[in-house]
């Protein structure tokens, strides 16, 4: 019994070279397909990131700045006749250069009357004024005066209130998650009549559509390339239609 049992152990067997190799082999394939996925999808989460901060970075400045356009020339005066004439001139605006321009013809203040809350209305430049307290008086408190300027060189779009300088609100710092690379062909601002036709008549303009053209800081990782991303929004701006 005992000789029995010593040939039974003796035939028993470990695990071959060979076999030894190909487990490490099939474990190192399996290790290196749960990295790969793994990395995989934290590059994916990084790059949804950056483009949802991209996305709610535009967002936020389009909602303001259609807000505040659609303020453009809101005066609650009953009578506004001389609302407009306030509007401060390129005379008296060291500090906000080329923010109100005279009536075509003119060199010379007062500004015209007819460009009312609208007194820059350019590509990539607009001057939006308002009576917000109701006063009959433009630039006696903080926010009727507004210059959205796109600086394209810098990526960057900026908001000038009161004329207390230029303060950027989307890009123009290499720390920005977000470019602006608004082009010739897609300006900042587009102006439209009551018709639907392009415009470049500040008394005409019933309705401004802003394009904003965002492009992320960095490359995506999964395709190398950075993120472009287009957004429109149009605003009617009824207080100009109405006010006098």
């Amino acid at each position: 019994m005992r000789i029995s049992n010593f040939n039974l152990k003796m035939r028993e067997k470990g695990f071959t070279l060979i076999e030894l190799i190909m487990a490490l082999a099939i474990g190192l394939v399996i290790m290196a397909a749960v990295y790969a996925s793994v990395n995989m999808a934290q590059r994916s989460s990084t790059s949804v990131t950056r483009k949802v901060t991209t996305q709610q970075d535009v967002r936020a400045v389009l909602d303001i700045m259609a807000m505040e356009i659609r303020m453009a020339s809101f005066n609650p005066n009953p009578q506004p006749l001389s609302t407009w004439d306030t509007i401060p001139t390129l005379a008296t605006n060291a500090n906000c250069p080329d923010v109100v321009r005279p009536c075509p013809g003119q060199t010379s203040p007062p500004s015209c009357r007819d460009y009312k809350g609208i007194q820059v209305a350019e590509a990539n430049r607009m001057h939006i004024s308002m009576d917000l307290n109701g006063n009959g008086s433009i630039g006696d408190v903080s926010n009727e005066h507004i210059l959205y300027t796109y600086n394209a060189a810098n990526n960057a779009i900026y908001r000038n209130v009161s004329c207390g300088g230029n303060q950027s609100i989307l890009g123009g710092s290499e720390d920005s998650e977000t470019k602006v690379i608004n082009d010739s062909s897609t300006p900042l601002f587009e102006y439209f009549d009551r018709d639907g036709n392009p415009t470049t008549s500040i008394p005409n303009i019933r309705r401004i559509r802003i394009n904003i053209i965002a492009q992320t800081k960095v490359k995506d990782m999964l395709t190398g390339k950075v993120r472009v991303i287009s957004y429109t929004t149009d605003v009617l701006v009824k207080n100009h239609v109405l006010s006098l």
